[in-house]
C-alpha cells in the first residue's frame, strides 16, 4: 500500500497560493463541535508532520481497528473529498457543540447533503463530534467509486521515480494529465466520423430514419462522450480540491451544454422520423403534432438539464420545483393571454376543429391552415398573406371548416324567357337532371332541379346540386363543365335565357288606348 502522503491534500492549492483557511493552520486539541472536528481532520493533514493519532481520532472506529487501517481510511476519505472537489467552507460548519440537524432533530451534521450524503458527523456519548461509524464503513466503497480500478492499481505498482515533484505536481500526475489530453484528441479525431458512419449505416437500412437530422447527431454525441470520459477520469489525476472544484464545475457546465446540443439533434431526428410516418397516414392531425412535439421536447430538455445541474451542485430539486411553482403562479397572473394561447393549442389538438391544409374561416380570416403552434394558428389567405390567429380566439370563436366538406354545393337560378313554351321548359328541366345523373363527380342521391318562380323578367329554374371534389380548383373545373353542358342543352332544345327587360305604356290622349312601346333593355 502506498504511503497516504501520496494522496492529494486539501491544502495543496492553498499552500501553493499562500492562502490559509480560518482555523485550519493547526489541528485543534478538542472535538467539541462539527467545525473543530473538521479542523482536526482536514487541517491535521496539511501539516508537514501529520499527527495521525489526532487525525484518526476524528473518525468513529471500532476499538479493534489497527492504526494502519485507521490512517489509510482517513487518507482515503480525504482523497475522495479532494477528487470530487468538495471544499469545506468552515464558515458554514456549526461552531456550536449542541448543533442539531433541522431535518432529523439529532445531534449530527452533513456537510454535503446532496453531493456526498454518506459523510455525516455525529456527537457521541462522550460529547465529542466524530465522523460517524456509518461513514467510516462506507469509505472504501466511496474510494472505489471515485477512482478507477486501473488508476488504483497503477499507483500501487509505479516505481518511486514517479513520486518526484515538478512545478507542484508529481510526475505520475503530469503523465495522467497528458493521457487526458490524448483521450480528448482521440475523441475529437475519431469518435465523430465513427459515429457518423454508424448512424449513416443505421439510416440506410431504415428509410424512415434517413436524412441529415440523424447524421447531425454524430458531432454532439462524440463531444458529449469525450467530455464525459474526461469528467470520469479527472479524479484519477488527484489534483487539489480547489482545482477539482473549478474543473468539475466547468466540465459539468460543458456537459450540460453538450447534452442540450445532443438533445436538440436527437429531437430533430425523432421528429423527422415522425414526419415520415405522419406522411403515410390519411389524417393531417399528426402533421400538426410533429412541430408541437419538437417544441415541447426541446423546452423539456432545457428544464431537465437545468434541474440535473442544480441537483449536482447542492440545490435541492424539491425546493427548485416549489420555487418554480410559485414563480409559475406569478407568471400565470402576468401572462394570462400567453397561457390561454398555450392551453388553446392543446384544445385545438384535442377537439380537432381543423387540420393542416384545411380551408377555414376563423375570426373573420379565410384561408388554408399552415401550422398550429403553441401560441397561434397560421392561416395562409387566398391573397397569399399569412395571418396569425391567437389560439385563445380560435377556441372561443366560430370556425367554419370548408375543408371538411364532403360535397361542394352549387345553387343557381336559370332565368328563361317568358315566351318559352311550357313543353320546352319541361324538356330543359329534365335535360338538366340527366346531366346530373350522368356526371360521376356529382352527388346522385340528392339534388333539386325545378321550375321555381316567376321573376320580373324571367321564369326561373332552380338548379341545386353538389359536386364530389377535393379542392376549390376541382370545384371550379366541374362548375365550368357543368355550365357549358347546360348552355349546349339550351341551344339544342331551343330555350333562350332571359335578360332584364321593362315594357312602357304611354297614353297620348285621355281615354285613348295606350300605345305599346318596344321593350328597352335595362
Amino acid at each position: 500500500m502506498r504511503s497516504p502522503r501520496l494522496f492529494p491534500t486539501l491544502g495543496f492549492l492553498l499552500l501553493a497560493l499562500g492562502e490559509t483557511a480560518a482555523g485550519m493552520g493547526q489541528a485543534p486539541d478538542t472535538l467539541e463541535s462539527p467545525r473543530a472536528t473538521l479542523d482536526t481532520f482536514l487541517g491535521g493533514q496539511l501539516a508537514a508532520e501529520i499527527d495521525w493519532d489526532k487525525v484518526t481520532s476524528t473518525l468513529a472506529f471500532e476499538p479493534s481497528v489497527s492504526a494502519d487501517v485507521r490512517r489509510e481510511t482517513a487518507a482515503r476519505l480525504k482523497a475522495v473529498l479532494d477528487a470530487r472537489g468538495l471544499y469545506v467552507n468552515m464558515n458554514a460548519v456549526p461552531l456550536d457543540a449542541d448543533a442539531v440537524d433541522p431535518e432529523t432533530g439529532r445531534a449530527e451534521f452533513t456537510p454535503f447533503p446532496l453531493r456526498l450524503p454518506e459523510l455525516v458527523l455525529r456527537r457521541g456519548a462522550d460529547d465529542a463530534w466524530r465522523v460517524s461509524a456509518g461513514t467510516v464503513r462506507a469509505v472504501d466503497d466511496l474510494y472505489e467509486a471515485t477512482f478507477s480500478w486501473t488508476a488504483r492499481r497503477l499507483l500501487e505498482v509505479l516505481p518511486p521515480v514517479f513520486d518526484r515533484s515538478f512545478v507542484g505536481l508529481r510526475l505520475w500526475q503530469i503523465v495522467a494529465i497528458l493521457v487526458l489530453l490524448f483521450v480528448t484528441w482521440v475523441g475529437f479525431r475519431f469518435a465523430r466520423p465513427l459515429l457518423a458512419w454508424g448512424l449513416g449505416r443505421f439510416g440506410a437500412r431504415r428509410p424512415a430514419w434517413q436524412g441529415d437530422a440523424l447524421i447531425g447527431v454524430a458531432p454532439p454525441a462524440a463531444w458529449f462522450l469525450t467530455v464525459l470520459v474526461v469528467r470520469r477520469l479527472l479524479p484519477d489525476v488527484r489534483l487539489p480540491v480547489l482545482v477539482n472544484q473549478g474543473l468539475n464545475l466547468a466540465l459539468d457546465l460543458v456537459l450540460a451544454g453538450l447534452g442540450l446540443w445532443l438533445a436538440y439533434h436527437v429531437v430533430d431526428a425523432v421528429c423527422q422520423r415522425l414526419s415520415v410516418l405522419a406522411g403515410k397516414t390519411e389524417t393531417t392531425l399528426d402533421d400538426q403534432l410533429v412541430p408541437l412535439a419538437r417544441t415541447v421536447l426541446r423546452v423539456g430538455a432545457v428544464v431537465v438539464a437545468a434541474l440535473v445541474l442544480a441537483r449536482a451542485y447542492g440545490y435541492p430539486i424539491t425546493t427548485l420545483v416549489a420555487g418554480l411553482g410559485l414563480g409559475g403562479l406569478a407568471v400565470a397572473l402576468a401572462a394570462q393571454d400567453t397561457l390561454a394561447n398555450l392551453l388553446g393549442s392543446f384544445a385545438i389538438l384535442g377537439d380537432r376543429p381543423f387540420q393542416v391544409g384545411d380551408w377555414v374561416l376563423v375570426d373573420g380570416h379565410e384561408g388554408t391552415v399552415e401550422r398550429v403552434g403553441l401560441r397561434s394558428t397560421r392561416v395562409r389567405t387566398f391573397y397569399d398573406s399569412v395571418v396569425s390567429v391567437p389560439n385563445s380566439k380560435v377556441v372561443n370563436t366560430v370556425v367554419d371548416n370548408m375543408g371538411r366538406r364532403q360535397f361542394r354545393r352549387m345553387k343557381h337560378m336559370l332565368g328563361l324567357r317568358y315566351d318559352t313554351e311550357p313543353e320546352r321548359v319541361e324538356a330543359f328541366v329534365e335535360g338538366v337532371r340527366d346531366l346530373v345523373r350522368q356526371n360521376p363527380r356529382m352527388r346522385q342521391d340528392y339534388y333539386e332541379i325545378h321550375l321555381n318562380r316567376f321573376s320580373e323578367s324571367s321564369i326561373d329554374v332552380l338548379v341545386y346540386v353538389f359536386f364530389r371534389v377535393e379542392n376549390w380548383h376541382e370545384e371550379l373545373s366541374e362548375r365550368h363543365d357543368f355550365l357549358l353542358d347546360i348552355l349546349r342543352l339550351a341551344k339544342r332544345i331551343g330555350v333562350e335565357f332571359a335578360f332584364p327587360t321593362r315594357t312602357l305604356h304611354v297614353d297620348d290622349l285621355p281615354g285613348a288606348p295606350p300605345e305599346t312601346v318596344v321593350p328597352a333593355e335595362r
